[in-house]
């Protein structure tokens, strides 16, 4: 029965979710971008959150500097890569622009969006709701885990699609879902090993705008200017293909992350939650 619960939860948070999708239009709340889509995905957290205490999943929240300091051990590879393009594409856009086209309160308003959104809305929604749940549904074992991984960083592909839109060249957005599902298994491997939500959400954020900061900051061509970043990061040719091989790294880099050795640990604490 414990563990029914946690599948009837995985059907009502879709419903949830799917319905907040369809009959709230993100668009039209204030008529800024920016604006509507944080306003969106402080929904989203706050229906996320909810579900995780209404289903006895609070630990899943927990927050301390200790198991931040662990995740950022543990998800090494993705902090330095994160660091590095951050760095880079900052010189990179200095170079080509001098100063940001994008006005100082617009920029700050941004990066508060992009924490909330990217950060907080997908890490809650599909690391905190949906592996937690299935993980929790299938059981606590390697393969109960690993199958939940696997099962919310499709997820975490999939809601990428959203990006689609007329008039945009598909290729790059569907490379983004497909090395999205492999950085969200690696992200969700960082989360197994510190159990730091929050950490993960600003990982996240601040590798989005690692990416992002040259055009859509700099530049300042909007939020509908994500092709470009997505072709700026992974060049023109064979995208498609980069982002399955972004993929098939990530997801070896997180099975390495959740080795026998580290993952025994990590269910003793799930165990205890």
């Amino acid at each position: 029965m414990k563990k029914a619960k946690y599948w009837i939860g995985i059907v009502l948070f879709i419903v949830v979710y799917f319905a907040e999708v369809l009959f709230i239009d993100p668009h039209i709340i204030t008529g800024n971008d920016v604006v509507d889509y944080m306003l969106h995905s402080t929904l989203t957290v706050v229906t996320c959150i909810a579900f995780s205490l209404a289903f006895g999943l609070k630990d899943s929240l927990r927050f301390s500097l200790k198991s931040c300091g662990e995740g950022i051990v543990a998800g090494g590879a993705f902090v330095a890569i994160t660091a590095f393009y951050l760095i880079y594409y900052m010189i990179k856009a200095i170079m080509d622009f001098g100063t940001p086209l994008m006005e100082t309160k617009e920029i700050i308003l941004f990066v508060i969006a992009i924490f909330i959104g990217a950060g907080c809305g997908e890490e809650f929604l599909t690391r905190g709701v949906l592996f937690n749940f299935f993980r929790s549904a299938i059981g606590n074992t390697k393969a109960g885990i690993i199958t939940a991984m696997t099962m919310s960083s499709l997820a975490f592909g999939a809601i990428h699609l959203t990006n689609l839109h007329e008039g945009v060249n598909p290729a790059p957005i569907y490379a983004q879902v497909l090395y999205a599902i492999g950085i969200g298994f690696l992200i969700n491997a960082i989360y197994i090993r510190c159990g730091n939500i929050w950490l993960c959400a600003v990982l996240h954020a601040i590798f989005d705008l690692a990416i992002m900061n040259y055009y859509l900051i700099f530049r300042n061509i909007g939020l509908g200017g994500l092709n470009n970043c997505i072709v700026e990061w992974l060049g023109p040719e064979a995208i498609i293909l980069k982002g399955f091989a972004i993929t098939v790294i990530t997801f070896a880099i997180g099975l390495f992350l959740i080795r026998d050795s580290k993952l025994e640990k990590c269910i003793e604490r799930y165990e205890k939650g």
